[in-house]
């Protein structure tokens, strides 16, 4: 019997999908060893112009802080699962923040690959270019993260200044 895409049922794929995606993700991490000393692998930047490329397909807004973050958290589930989800998105036209209770890169699984700094600066990685691909006028920061100790992860997108 020849194995098909059908016979994998969509829950599996995704599965899968977002396994391996958060694999990759956390492997080129490890490169990034501390946040303002080491360039950003250029996959980070590949992977954040791909996303940039879904949302000006789909139309998917993000001229503000608020429509960032609704496009990002979108992607984001498409991309790693919904573990992604989270309903606490608070949105205005300069600054988003959204908070995460679990996180698939900051899982058992993943912990046995990398130590939780490596996971922290493999998401701050992703977020950053992201966020900057999505629309350059924005950046990022990460008071809160799993991976450093805290109860939950909180990331806020702002208008840079200056």
């Amino acid at each position: 019997m020849m194995l098909r895409m059908k016979d994998f049922p969509i829950e599996a794929r995704w599965q899968i999908a977002t396994r391996a995606l958060s694999r990759m993700i956390i492997a080129v991490g490890k490169q990034v060893q501390i946040q303002d000393q080491t360039p950003i692998p250029n996959a980070f930047y590949a992977l954040a112009n791909e996303i940039s490329r879904i949302a000006s397909d789909h139309s998917m807004p993000r001229e503000d802080a608020g429509e960032i973050i609704q496009t990002l958290g979108v992607i984001s589930v498409m991309l790693f699962g919904p573990e992604f989800e989270t309903p606490y998105i608070e949105g205005f036209s300069e600054e988003a923040i959204i908070r995460l209770t679990r996180c698939p890169l900051y899982s058992e699984e993943f912990q046995e690959l990398a130590a939780p700094e490596t996971i922290r600066a493999a998401c701050c990685a992703y977020l950053v270019t992201t966020i900057e691909a999505l629309n350059p006028e924005f950046g990022l920061s990460v008071p809160f993260s799993r991976c450093a100790g805290d109860e939950f992860c909180e990331m806020v997108i702002e208008r840079k200044k200056g």
